[in-house]
């Protein structure tokens, strides 16, 4: 089941988030972004962190707990997302050198529209990718 964030949530997704970056907190967000999390008997698995602006929805990140990956799950949240009312495209950035992000993402749908060179801090480059609904 995949519903909004609930603060008993906010330890394990900050966990969660650790796969990110070492330093994620969630309560750094900024006010546009959303969180819902994907929980799985009584467990909470993965969570996703996006922003909406009018028929634009910006995915940030999508987490699954490692134990529970290639079981649908990021598949499961990519179509709630797809549900968002007034939605029309999705987009993302994701890392050129995280092929299997990028897979996933080409498998469920999206595009990749550009490369963009020296994205993050680290200077790697990241993909550009969109899914129309």
């Amino acid at each position: 089941m995949i519903r909004k964030i609930v603060e008993k949530d906010f330890g394990v997704v900050n966990g969660l988030g650790k796969v990110l970056h070492e330093h994620y907190d969630l309560s750094k967000r900024n006010d546009r972004e959303e969180i819902a999390v994907y929980e799985h008997v009584g467990e909470v698995i993965g969570f996703v962190q996006y922003m909406v602006l009018y028929e634009v929805l910006e995915l940030l990140y999508i987490v699954i707990d490692e134990k529970y990956r290639k079981n649908g799950f990021g598949s499961q949240i990519v179509q709630f997302l797809e549900e968002t009312p007034g939605v029309e495209r999705i987009i993302l950035e994701v890392r050129k050198s995280n092929s299997a992000g990028v897979e996933f993402y080409k498998k469920n749908g999206f595009t990749v529209l550009r490369e963009i060179k020296n994205y993050y801090d680290n200077g790697e480059d990241a993909y550009s990718m969109e899914k129309v609904i």
